[in-house]
Parts: C-alpha cells; sequence; structure tokens
C-alpha cells in the first residue's frame, strides 16, 4: 500500500498541475487527463490488489469514482459545473478513493475531505477572482452595479434584506444571552451585506462573463447565455449545456456565432484543496 499510495498521489498532483495550467490558459479541461487519471487510477490499485491479496484497495476505487460519478452528475446537470470538473472530480476519486498512508487518521472517507477542501478553497478563489474582475473591469462594473440597483425587483429584494436585518438588530435588545446576542448581530449583517454581495457577483457576471463566440470554438460543457434561434424557432434553449449532439446539431443548421456564459477556471480549487487534503487530513479533528 505505501509504493501504490506515493504512486496514487503523485500522479493525481501532476494531472492536477496539468490541467490547471491548461484549464487557466483555455479555460477548459481536456477530457484526456480525466481519463487518464480513471485509468491511471484502476490500474495502479488493480496492480496493488493482485500482488498483495487486497482486493479491498481496488473496490475502494471503483466505490470512490461510482461516487465522484454521481456527485459530479448532479453539479454538471445543476449547471454549477463544467463537464471538465466533473470529470477530474471521477479522476480523483478513483486515485485518492482511499487515505494515503502518511496523511492523518480520520473517520471520514479520504475523497469526501478532498471534496470540502475544494469547496473551501473554491469559495475564497472564486471571491478574489471575482475582486480582480471588478477591477479589471471597474468602469463597467461600477455602471452596471449602479443600473442593476435601479430595477423593480431588486429594490424589492433590497427591502426585504434590510428589513429583516433591522428586525434582527431589535430582537437583539430582547435577548438575554450574550453569545446569541453576538449570533444575531452576525446573521443581521450578513443578511445585510449579502444584498449587495449578490447584485455585484450579477454586476461582474453581465460584465465579465458573457462571450459571443464562434461555432468553431464552442466546446462541450458551454453554458449558453441565451436561446438559439433558427427561423425564429428555438432550436436551442439557453439552459442547456453544450454535449457533442448540440455542436453538430449547430453546424448542420449554419448558426456561425453563439453567446455563452463562461465560468472562472475552477481547477486551481482542486489543486489547493486536494493538497490540503494530503496534508492535513480532516478539517474537523
Amino acid at each position: 500500500m505505501i509504493v501504490a499510495d506515493i504512486i496514487l498521489v503523485t500522479v493525481s498532483l501532476v494531472a492536477l498541475i496539468f490541467a490547471t495550467i491548461v484549464d487557466i490558459r483555455i479555460k477548459e479541461v481536456p477530457d484526456w487527463i480525466s481519463y487518464s487519471l480513471i485509468i491511471s487510477g484502476i490500474i495502479i490499485r488493480l496492480f496493488h490488489s493482485i500482488i498483495f491479496n487486497d482486493w479491498f484497495y481496488l473496490l475502494y476505487g471503483l466505490l470512490g469514482l461510482s461516487a465522484t460519478f454521481l456527485i459530479g452528475t448532479i453539479l454538471y446537470r445543476a449547471n454549477q459545473w463544467g463537464g471538465g470538473d466533473a470529470k477530474l472530480l471521477m479522476g480523483l476519486g478513483t486515485t485518492l478513493a482511499t487515505k494515503p498512508f502518511f496523511t492523518p487518521e480520520s473517520n471520514l472517507p479520504f475523497i469526501s475531505i478532498i471534496i470540502i477542501y475544494i469547496a473551501v478553497a473554491g469559495a475564497f478563489y472564486g471571491i478574489a477572482w471575482s475582486i480582480v474582475l471588478i477591477i479589471k473591469n471597474r468602469k463597467n462594473f461600477i455602471t452596471e452595479f449602479k443600473s442593476a440597483l435601479k430595477t423593480g425587483k431588486i429594490h424589492v429584494f433590497q427591502t426585504a434584506s434590510l428589513g429583516v436585518s433591522l428586525a434582527l438588530i431589535i430582537i437583539v435588545f430582547f435577548l438575554d444571552s450574550s453569545t446569541l446576542k453576538t449570533f444575531t448581530l452576525g446573521i443581521a449583517l450578513i443578511t445585510a451585506v449579502y444584498f449587495y454581495l449578490f447584485v455585484a457577483v450579477k454586476s461582474i457576471e453581465n460584465v465579465s462573463f458573457y462571450k459571443k463566440i464562434p461555432i468553431e470554438k464552442l466546446v462541450e460543457g458551454d453554458w449558453l447565455a441565451q436561446d438559439i434561434r433558427v427561423k425564429n424557432k428555438i432550436v436551442l434553449s439557453k439552459k442547456t449545456t453544450i454535449e457533442k449532439k448540440h455542436i453538430i446539431e449547430l453546424k448542420s443548421l449554419n448558426v456561425k456565432n453563439v453567446l455563452i456564459k463562461e465560468g472562472i477556471p475552477f481547477v486551481p480549487p482542486f489543486l489547493l484543496g486536494t493538497v490540503l487534503a494530503v496534508l492535513i487530513g480532516n478539517p474537523f479533528f
């Protein structure tokens, strides 16, 4: 297990480093990286199982693949992740389904620890990336932000959030526990700030994340930002996540350009989350 663990961790980190570089450059994770990770994980675990007659080592890898396939599919279908991200998670589910021998002990499945770290790293990474985009496109962002604040629906949302925040502040005066007071004030602050964060995120999306591209550059996992119409008939809904069959269909219909919504390159949190999981282990114990 010692040798197999070292090989699996090394293969995973090398694949993640390469995938991170590619994702930052072209905002796409090639399928061959994820598939190579899955195949490598199965082969390494199979060899270990044969040599040491430890078939649970292979079984855990297959279970990890199955679990991450389910999680990745849900996130992909919910338009939270691209197809490349989901497949990369499946690769990690295969290679790192079991805890490496040198990682601190934990009562949680190791792949679940990796997912927790990826989620936390992704949250901070997303905030940092958004701040960079806001600074880079500050003039357009300010214009979009001010425009968004003037819309009717936003006014309702603003009034509701500030009303809830004010109500919570009033409730604080009737509480005896200092801990409960602090908690309630914190919720009140978060409620008030969340509205402006929401508007800021939507504004930076409108300014930076929408892009018209030629059909030749459309790839699997891209998210359509508007319905595609041919002769006033919708052939693809804006809720569609692009697959190969869609690209073929659009080419056959002689569609030249499409408007897509770009996401941020999300592989860096995969790399950071995996490194933290290997070095630290369970974050709760």
